[in-house]
């Protein structure tokens, strides 16, 4: 008789100890998974972060490097045309002074890449010896050109190795400011060709310019507007509206609204201009600057872009570690109680074991 009534309970410990188990067990499970599934939430969020802090610091160098690249440019140029020491003096006081800045600037950026490193070098090499360069540039003036231009085109293709951010207006913007060292490439090859040009008197019953030079020049241009036109397409609004200020609204058909470049334009349709060497270098050095100051606020937008990316990416860790915790946490607590319940469960059933053995 005893037996007959103890059967149905004794079942039910059973019963409610194999529940016991089984909701323990699914509650280890859930457990580990969050606990994977918050590494991984914080693992992506920090290898979000690294690229974004390499944008960051490379774009917060491009101001100081891109006037550092002008002033090359200029002091180049100006020794090009065998200006006169009081002219040149002050060129190269900006130059050393920008040299200064860059050097600064260029000790805190995040590189890790070869390639970046590379760069890197060679500027720093070719920045210790800019005495040696400004000596070379007087002994031989083709050789040293080169070097120049060497040394400019390293620092503009500094914005090569900007990393991309993801999608949305930073990532456009990073690629429209890659197209810049083809850009700056050309328009240091038209100033070149334009200032000899225009500083030479042609003889009588002989082209001002030679068939090379237009060639050289017709190239030039076709660069520069397309590596114009690509940066126009995919910068901000703020900085579209300052090319179309810039070039009176010609940035896209290759900045013809400025003097310079509409006698450049001139020139290659093998027709005169009313330009003259200094009409012509004091118009393309207003668009240059002009342009510097573009590229400037394009690196500035960049910069609070990855900004907020890091931010954002540092919030997302932060969130994946709480939420981790907390359901761990609750989890923790859960088996707590049902191992508590586990083991009373099971005092129960020997103790009713014991009784049903004695009976």
């Amino acid at each position: 008789m005893t037996d007959t009534l103890e059967s149905p309970t004794h079942e039910r410990a059973k019963k409610g100890t194999w529940a016991i188990w089984t909701v323990l067990a699914l509650a280890v499970i859930v457990a580990v998974l969050a606990g994977a599934l918050g590494y991984l939430g914080v693992s992506r969020a920090t290898s979000q972060s690294g690229p974004g802090e390499r944008t960051e610091t490379l774009a917060e160098a491009l101001p100081e490097t891109f006037d550092l690249a002008v002033n090359l440019s200029f002091e180049r140029d100006a020794m090009m045309a065998g200006v006169p020491p009081v002219v040149l003096r002050p060129l190269q006081q900006m130059t050393d002074e920008s040299v200064l800045a860059w050097r600064a600037r260029a000790q805190e950026i995040d590189s890790g890449d070869k390639e970046l490193d590379a760069t890197l070098t060679r500027i720093s090499e070719g920045l210790d010896g800019i005495d040696e360069l400004r000596t070379q540039m007087r002994d031989d003036r083709a050789k040293g050109t080169e070097s120049y231009t060497a040394l400019t085109n390293d620092l503009v293709s500094i914005v090569d190795e900007l990393p991309s951010t993801g999608g949305g207006q930073a990532a456009s913007s990073i690629e429209a400011i890659g197209h810049m060292p083809q850009a700056w490439e050309a328009l240091g090859q038209e100033r070149a060709i334009m200032t000899a040009v225009l500083s030479r008197s042609p003889l009588p019953g002989k082209k001002q310019i030679s068939d090379t030079e237009i060639a050289a020049l017709t190239e030039a241009e076709a660069g520069l507007r397309r590596s114009l036109a690509a940066f126009y397409e995919g910068s901000s609004g703020d900085q579209r509206r300052a090319l179309d200020e810039l070039t009176d609204g010609t940035a896209a058909e290759g900045a013809t609204g400025v003097p310079a470049h509409q006698g450049v334009n001139e020139i290659i349709a093998g027709g005169d201009t009313a330009l003259t060497p200094a009409t012509y270098v004091a118009s393309s050095t207003d668009f240059i600057r002009g342009l510097q100051e573009v590229l400037t606020a394009s690196a500035q937008e960049i910069v609070e872009q990855a900004q907020a990316d890091r931010d954002e990416a540092k919030r997302t860790a932060l969130v994946a570690v709480v939420l981790t915790l907390a359901v761990v946490s609750v989890l923790v607590v859960v088996v707590i109680v049902l191992v508590v319940l586990l083991a009373v469960l099971v005092s129960r059933r020997r103790s009713t074991n014991t009784r049903g053995a004695r009976g």
